[in-house]
């Protein structure tokens, strides 16, 4: 099947017609706008998507996404939390039906996709999350099934991150008692930053949205197929699924190692370093003390250009366990591969010089200190906002009755309905009603 993959690069060992050869089945219910945006870049690599959303235009703009459930009784949620409750509740025999799919019970791991920002998704995602142990066996004792979900920006308005913070803390609450899988955080403003200026010399511009959205697209893919590679010390499906079945948060990293590139060990830490910081998803943890689980696989081109020895991986491998110390045991795997190049979604394929790809994930117990900062500060804009509040309650009240009487010179006429005698435009006697001549308009 030929693939239209609009903005979406792939690696050369995924071939453009491998998607759906991998062995790890995922699957993804996007919830809301930015949900179904993301989603259709996963359909695109033939994943399992099933989009949810109140609002006919944002499902109408999908073009790859075939299973769509719309929230019958609304349109939108207008970035209004308890709208999107309400639309989840007064559907919830639809909410079920997407829970008992066998796209959704029988996928190896289930990913909650949803914007913190906004109405549906955010009031989508932790009802559904909360809902999917009943329908998903666990993996090895642990949740099947976690989120993907978007923080907003720091320039963005303050309901929003308001809506955020409700969102974040409900997640937490799943992570917290083990009731949820790994969350995958997009930060907004990360994703700016990465893009600000990048591609105004292309061909075609591509925004911040759709790289973030297109970058994790190939992310998760290349590494769900890379378990499938046979290799002699290969990264299984099994420790992927251990990682992303773990609570917490979860970064994922990716970068290049080329023939001529150092492989000190302080170099090594640098890459590891480079692969989060080059990641479309937020990276600003504590990797160090926070981290509990992760893994770091390299896949490397067989025979002569072989770039990273038995000798390098073991250094590679001990640099990570330090870069990701509080992790007891991180799986690690370096698999050989001889399908090399590089394939774009506009059928071009250009040689490079040999390479070796190091990826890494590593699941983190706490946020990551911007968006931790953000949810702080907006907990003491509102605290600010109920103090002042609090003492306008105080002050006198002044009686606007007292101003209401005006003294009239005739009687007023009796008006129809419940409108305000003084505020009637309509209700007049015909010989009040002024008439207007051509003259009123000569100038």
């Amino acid at each position: 099947m030929d693939l239209n993959l609009g903005f979406i690069s792939l690696e050369g060992f995924l071939r453009r017609n491998d998607g759906n050869q991998r062995k790890l089945k995922f699957c993804f219910i996007a919830c809301g706008q930015y949900g179904g945006r993301q989603g259709d870049e996963l359909a695109r690599l033939q994943h399992d998507v099933i989009a949810l959303n109140t609002s006919d235009s944002d499902l109408s703009d999908l073009k790859v996404i075939q299973h769509i459930v719309k929230l019958d009784g609304f349109n939108g949620a207008v970035k209004d939390i308890e709208r999107g409750q309400a639309a989840i509740k007064e559907n919830r025999d639809k909410v079920i039906g997407i829970l008992k799919n066998p796209l959704v019970v029988d996928a190896d791991f289930v990913f909650v996709i949803a914007g913190m920002g906004g109405g549906t998704g955010n009031a989508a995602a932790p009802m559904i999350l909360n809902n999917l142990s009943r329908v998903r066996k666990p993996f090895n004792g642990k949740p099947s099934f976690g989120a993907i979900v978007s923080v907003p920006g720091a320039w963005e308005k303050r309901g929003i991150k308001k809506n955020a913070s409700w969102g974040l803390s409900h997640i937490h609450e799943l992570i917290e008692s083990a009731a949820c899988g790994s969350v995958t955080l997009m930060d907004n403003e990360k994703l700016y930053r990465m893009t600000e200026g990048i591609f105004s010399d292309t061909e075609t511009k591509l925004e911040w949205t759709d790289f973030g959205n297109t970058k994790l697209a190939a992310l998760l893919t290349e590494i769900a197929f890379l378990t499938s590679l046979p290799s002699g010390k290969t990264f299984d499906e099994d420790e992927l699924l251990d990682v992303l079945s773990t609570p917490g948060y979860l970064s994922l990293g990716k970068c290049y190692i080329h023939e001529e590139d150092s492989l000190e060990a302080n170099d090594m830490t640098q890459l590891v370093e480079k692969s989060f910081r080059d990641s479309p998803t937020a990276s600003d943890f504590d990797f160090e003390l926070d981290s509990v689980n992760g893994f770091l696989a390299v896949v490397h081109p067989k025979g002569k250009n072989q770039i990273v020895s038995d000798s390098d991986f073991r250094m590679l491998e001990e640099r990570f366990g330090k870069f990701a110390a509080n992790a007891e045991k991180p799986h690690t795997g370096l698999i050989e591969n001889n399908a090399w190049g590089y394939i774009t979604g506009r059928n071009k394929h250009s040689e490079e010089r040999a390479k070796a790809i190091l990826y890494a994930g590593i699941v983190s117990n706490q946020l990551p200190a911007r968006i931790a900062k953000m949810l702080e500060e907006i907990s003491i804009e509102e605290q600010e906002l109920e103090q002042k509040r609090s003492e306008r309650s105080n002050r006198p009240t002044i009686d606007l009755s007292a101003f209401k009487t005006v003294q009239k010179k005739e009687t007023p006429v009796a008006v129809k309905g419940p409108v305000n005698d003084d505020f009637d435009l309509f209700e007049r006697k015909n010989d009040e009603v002024k008439k207007i001549n051509d003259e009123d308009f000569d100038l």
